[in-house]
């Protein structure tokens, strides 16, 4: 793979929702590259942007402003689903129900009706986490195209 990148959506939004010290929360939002030259690029880029961050939201939430960090913390968690139903989560729950089995169908169904609820960690460390790479660039479950 190329370089490190960002899930695009969501997940790194969550993470950032915990107002975090540092980068380092937001390191399972990347997904990792074999060459360590480009790690350490993009941990310093992510580092600096993180800086400038963080500089604008403490700007933001002096002891002057009307917002404290924890009502910012709490307003991005409430706009930035930690759940997210993507397609390579959904093509094993619609394939077993092809064949009578709802059980995983059924469990997806309750994890996205509270996307935004902090849930059990079984269900975090499922479906809290980054695409597997056996999914990448496969059309239907890594992407879809605008005219699907």
């Amino acid at each position: 793979m190329q370089n490190e990148r960002l899930d695009p959506v969501g997940f790194s939004f969550r993470e950032l929702s915990s107002i975090p010290n540092d980068i380092r929360p937001l390191k399972k939002s990347f997904y990792s590259s074999s060459n360590e030259s480009d790690t350490h690029q993009m941990d310093t880029r992510w580092i600096e942007w993180f800086a400038k961050w963080k500089t604008i939201l403490n700007n933001d939430c002096d002891a002057n402003a009307p917002r404290s960090i924890e009502e910012v913390s709490k307003q991005m968690k409430s706009v930035n689903p930690k759940y997210i139903l993507r397609e390579w989560l959904v093509k094993p729950a619609y394939q077993q129900a092809a064949v009578g089995n709802y059980t995983l169908l059924r469990e997806l169904q309750s994890v996205m009706t509270q996307p935004y609820a902090e849930q059990s960690q079984e269900v975090e460390d499922k479906y809290y986490r980054l695409k597997a790479r056996e999914f990448f660039n496969l059309g239907g479950v890594s992407h879809l195209s605008c005219s699907s």
